[in-house]
C-alpha cells in the first residue's frame, strides 16, 4: 500500500496505458487534485480558524508538487476543461438586483464600485509603468477590486493568462486579502466608524467574499449586512468585465499572432452572463444555491491544480513587482473608499 501510494503522488503509473504513461499521469493529476479539494473543503467546516478551501488547496498544491512536477500534467487539463464550466457556474451565484437596493445600500455600493474601478484602473496603469503584459495587470487588478481568487480564475481564462503566470498572481491576491482582512476591523474601529461605515468599507475594499462578510461580522451585525451587500456589488461587477476581458485577451492574441482575425466570443462569456440574468429573476433559490455548491467545488479542485505550477523562480523574479503593484492598488482602493465614507 505505501508503495501504490509513492507512485500515486510521485505521478508513476496507476494503470499502463499504450501511449507511455501519459494517460496515467494525467489521471494521477487529476485524482490528486481532487483529493486535494475534498481535504481542503473538510479543513474549512471542520477548523475554527480556516484562510478558506480554496487557499487551503491552493497551498497544497504548491507544496505537493515540488516532490512531483508530474501532477502538471493533470492539473493543466483540469485548467483548460473544467475552468470555463466553472465560470458559468460562478454566474448562478450573482444577484443583479442588488444594484436595486435603496437609501444607504445604494450608497454602499456606489462606494464600492468607485473603489473597485479605482484598484483595477491603478493595476492597469502600474502595470504599463512597470512594463507588465496589460493581462497580468488586468487580472492582478480584478482579484483585488472584485473578489480575489474567484475573479483572478474567472478572468484567467478571457485574458489568456498561462498557469505560472496565474498561480503567482494567485498567491500575491491571497497575501494582500489575508492583510486587508486583518487591518480594516482595526483602523474602523481606530478611526471611530460607525457600525454601518465600517461595514461599508470592509464590503469595499477585503478582497474575497467569505473574508468580508467575517470582518463585518467582527465589527458587528450591522456592518456584516452592509459588508455583505456592498461586496457582492462588487462580485457583480464582474458580468461587465468578462466580456471586457475577452475582447482584450483576443486583441492581445491577434496583436502577438500579427493577425486581423475577428473577435470571437467564448462560450462562456454569455453562459456566465445570463446564468446571473436567470438566478437573479427566474430561478429558485434551492437550485442557485446547488449550482453555486457545485461551482465552488471545482474552484477548490481548480485552484489546486492552480497550485502545481508554483515555483519558487516565478516568484522570485516575478512576485515582487506584482505584489507591489498589487499592494499599492489595494491601498488606492482603501483610501479611495475611506474619503468617500467621511466625507458623505
Amino acid at each position: 500500500m505505501e508503495i501504490f501510494w509513492d507512485n500515486f503522488f510521485s505521478g508513476e503509473s496507476i494503470m499502463k496505458f499504450d501511449n507511455g504513461g501519459q494517460d496515467s499521469t494525467l489521471i494521477s493529476g487529476i485524482i490528486v487534485a481532487s483529493i486535494i479539494g475534498i481535504i481542503a473543503i473538510m479543513f474549512d467546516i471542520f477548523v475554527t480558524f480556516s484562510l478558506g478551501s480554496g487557499v487551503t488547496a491552493f497551498i497544497i498544491g504548491a507544496i505537493i508538487v515540488n516532490e512531483n512536477k508530474n501532477l502538471e500534467v493533470g492539473g493543466r487539463w483540469i485548467i483548460r476543461n473544467l475552468l470555463p464550466l466553472t465560470i458559468i457556474l460562478l454566474g448562478f451565484g450573482l444577484n443583479l438586483s442588488i444594484f436595486f437596493e435603496t437609501s444607504l445600500g445604494k450608497f454602499g455600493i456606489i462606494i464600492g464600485i468607485i473603489s473597485a474601478i479605482a484598484c483595477l484602473t491603478t493595476s492597469y496603469f502600474l502595470g504599463k509603468i512597470w512594463d507588465l503584459e496589460t493581462s497580468t495587470s488586468l487580472a492582478l487588478g480584478s482579484g483585488g477590486a472584485i473578489c480575489g481568487n474567484s475573479a483572478v480564475v474567472a478572468a484567467s481564462k478571457p485574458l489568456r493568462l498561462d498557469e505560472e503566470t496565474m498561480a503567482v498572481i494567485l498567491a500575491v491576491i491571497n497575501i494582500l486579502g489575508v492583510l486587508t482582512f486583518l487591518l480594516i476591523p482595526i483602523l474602523s474601529l481606530y478611526w471611530g466608524f460607525s457600525e454601518i461605515e465600517a461595514g461599508i468599507w470592509a464590503g469595499s475594499t477585503i478582497h474575497a467574499v467569505p473574508q468580508a462578510v467575517s470582518a463585518g461580522e467582527i465589527i458587528g451585525e450591522d456592518a456584516m449586512i452592509m459588508a455583505t451587500t456592498v461586496k457582492l456589488s462588487r462580485v457583480a461587477l464582474l458580468v461587465l468585465l468578462i466580456p471586457i476581458f475577452t475582447i482584450i485577451g483576443n486583441k492581445i492574441s491577434n496583436e502577438e499572432n500579427y493577425s486581423n482575425e475577428k473577435v470571437n466570443i467564448p462560450f462562456f462569456v454569455p453562459g456566465f452572463v445570463l446564468a446571473s440574468v436567470i438566478s437573479t429573476w427566474f430561478l429558485p433559490e434551492l437550485i442557485t444555491d446547488f449550482l453555486v455548491n457545485i461551482s465552488k467545488f471545482l474552484l477548490v479542485i481548480i485552484m489546486a491544480s492552480i497550485g502545481f505550477f508554483i515555483n519558487r523562480s516565478g516568484i522570485r523574479d516575478f512576485g515582487s513587482k506584482l505584489m507591489i503593484i498589487g499592494l499599492i492598488s489595494s491601498l488606492i482602493m482603501i483610501i479611495v473608499s475611506f474619503f468617500m465614507i467621511s466625507w458623505f
